[in-house]
């Protein structure tokens, strides 16, 4: 055997006992014996080594520098691989063997408590099956280890030494793990069972140990495997479970909506295209891109709905859902206008008239009153020369030729409008009322002239105007009960003036504006006071100076106007029948005492005044016809007799 300088130095410090364990070395073997370099790697490392009989042989190695003793370690473990050999550590001592024996060892850890007796155990598999655990295990197992199994209890039988049993029962429990298989049910919804099992078979996607089948019964799929599997085939189904393009058709009446207005938001709500045009009797239909069609019902009110299967519930669900009792507004307006025009005027005009032609005298041009010049064109006309009380005025004229009159005039008119009109509309629909003279006012006029002068076939063109009241309002009410207006009122009336055109000159007060109210309060749209006068004074310079006598050459007249209008509002939110019924039992007891005070009394003669008070109480809607205007003995004798006024009731 060849011993190396580095051997030498080592077994001659181990000898002295002075190679301290951390110290520096310098490996230099050629061809040195593995059982040496065994004991070199102790003597630097510290450790116990129990060698096998089979580990022989020789090993070289070469370290030009001082390494540490973990360096010699890491050198040693290689140059067991090398030779075929490998450790098995224990606690104290580690086993060097082949390493094809390595397998049937126990490693060292907790030898020394489990002592090396060889025994007999039992070992329960509750999960997998026992044989192939044993199938498994069986290589591990020394020559000398005996092992048997009993399939039906899951039991295996070892004979082994002691310190063996943990590691063989380490992988029995590593090996005995619950299986990852299970069992699923997917149901389909719309796909058929047999189908979908063809489709996923083709795929290829079943592993080893999982398995799928089909149900008819309940047109399901049983999957068995891993989890992976069972979600990769969930997945699937839930690709392909899905209904089929059919169509269905729905026909949906309408309680509240207008089935044109909604036709036409349902066809822009899912996609739709144009309306295709109306139909035979008033019908309307509305196709979309996505093969929804809506056609509007006009004289049901309803809406037939063709649609794909899955899309019908939810389009006829929307339907539904805008179909509701939509509230209703009452609008009341108050129009308050009064008004109060004077007029007074005092003047002295006189004067002669010599030889058919006025000299001298004083006159005077007021608005409204008579002239010395028309009094005089009467008397020069050959008509009575004295003059009585004309229009507010004196005149005298003697057959002398000298003549003249006093007008002196103080009128004073005043004009009271109340007007209360009151509509119900419901909510963003536009509700007008009018109540209104059509008045005729000539446009123009035309004539054919013919050879002559004299115009022949004359003709006029007129057009017809309402004079009166008018309110267009368009209510819309938001969340929190305040209701928006869009209003438009209009005051017109006859002012029995006549135009310079030949027409009658109509007074007009419109009023256009939007305004939100709050339900049930009152709103002042627009006011007007009005407050205006004017005065004309006429006289003759110089002479109108002169005390007392400067009278007769004076004329003056004076004019006051003053007018108040003012228009208010209330709104009134209906949401219920019986809100309705209760406002219009009181609006209408209100009304009945009304007309009640201004009916004319009947003082029983003949013929008999008819009852004119309001017909409706709030509650029974009696109306007098006919027969309650005829004389109760009158009706009585007749034959056939007259039928009994009609009563209705409020059920």
């Amino acid at each position: 055997m060849k011993f190396c300088r580095a051997f030498v130095l080592l077994l001659g410090l181990w000898m002295a006992g002075t190679l301290p364990a951390q110290a520096q070395v310098s490996l230099d073997l050629r061809d040195a014996s593995l059982r040496d370099f065994v004991q070199i790697v102790a003597q630097s490392t510290g450790r116990n080594f129990i060698l096998d009989d089979r580990v022989q042989g020789s090993v070289t190695v070469v370290a030009p520098n001082e390494v540490s003793p973990s360096a010699i370690y890491e050198i040693f473990l290689n140059v067991l691989e090398l030779n075929r050999l490998t450790i098995i550590e224990g606690d104290t001592t580690d086993r060097i063997v082949p390493i094809d024996v390595a397998r049937e060892l126990a490693p060292g850890e907790d030898r020394a408590q489990l002592g090396g007796a060889f025994e007999t155990r039992v070992i329960v598999v509750r999960n997998s099956p026992v044989d192939e655990i044993a199938e498994v295990i069986r290589p591990l197992l020394p020559g000398e280890a005996v092992m048997s199994v009993v399939p039906e209890s899951g039991l295996m039988i070892l004979s082994d030494r002691r310190e063996n049993f943990q590691r063989i029962v380490q992988l029995v429990d590593r090996l005995d793990t619950p299986s990852r298989n299970s069992i699923e049910t997917i149901p389909l919804r719309s796909g058929k069972a047999s189908e979908m099992l063809g489709v996923i078979n083709a795929l290829s996607i079943t592993p080893q140990g999982s398995s799928l089948s089909a149900d008819p019964r309940s047109n399901a799929l049983i999957v068995s495997g891993t989890p992976e599997f069972r979600d990769r085939v969930r997945n699937v189904v839930a690709e392909l479970d899905k209904p089929q393009r059919s169509v269905s058709t729905e026909v949906v009446r309408l309680n509240y909506s207008d089935a044109e207005d909604l036709a036409d938001v349902i066809r822009q709500s899912f996609g739709g295209q144009a309306a295709s045009g109306g139909g035979a009797d008033g019908a309307v239909a509305a196709s979309t891109s996505n093969g929804i069609t809506v056609v509007a019902e006009k004289q049901q009110n309803a809406l037939i709905i063709t649609a794909p299967a899955d899309r019908i519930r939810s389009i006829v669900a929307a339907v539904q859902g805008l179909d509701v009792r939509p509230d209703q507004v009452l609008i009341e307006a108050v129009i308050f206008e009064l008004s109060v025009e004077s007029f007074s005027d005092l003047s002295v005009q006189f004067g002669g008239v010599i030889e058919d032609a006025t000299v001298g005298g004083v006159e005077f041009a007021l608005q409204g009153r008579p002239t010395l010049t028309s009094l005089v064109t009467t008397v020069l006309s050959g008509g009575e020369p004295t003059g009585g009380g004309t229009g507010g005025s004196i005149a005298a004229f003697d057959r002398s030729g000298i003549g003249g009159f006093l007008a002196a005039l103080a009128s004073e008119t005043s004009t009271k409008l109340l007007s209360t009109p009151s509509i119900l509309t419901l909510n963003n629909r536009e509700a007008e009322i009018i109540v209104a003279q059509n008045v005729p006012f000539v446009t123009g006029s035309f004539s054919t002239v013919g050879d002559s002068a004299i115009p022949e076939q004359p003709f006029q063109t007129i057009q017809r105007q309402d004079v009166g009241l008018t309110l267009t309002v368009t209510p819309q009410i938001t969340r929190d009960r305040t209701v928006r207006l869009e209003l438009r009122q209009e005051v017109s009336n006859l002012t029995n003036s006549a135009s310079a055109a030949g027409s009658e000159i109509t007074a007009k007060r419109e009023l256009s504006t939007n305004v939100l109210v709050r339900d049930g309060n009152v709103i002042m749209l627009g006011g007007l006071l009005e407050n205006g006068s004017g005065s004309v004074n006429q006289r003759v310079p110089g002479l109108s100076e002169l005390p007392l006598l400067g009278r007769l050459f004076k004329g003056r007249s004076v004019s006051q106007t003053q007018r108040i209008l003012l228009v208010m509002l209330r709104p009134r939110i209906l949401s219920t029948d019986d809100e309705a019924r209760a406002l219009s039992r009181r609006l209408a007891r209100e009304a009945k005492r009304a007309s009640e005070h201004i009916a004319p009394a009947d003082d029983g003669t003949y013929p008999r005044v008819p009852d004119s008070s309001f017909p409706f109480d709030g509650a029974n809607l009696d109306q007098p016809f006919d027969a309650d205007f005829i004389d109760k003995a009158a009706r009585e004798r007749r034959f056939p007799p007259l039928p009994s006024r009609l009563s209705f009731s409020d059920r």
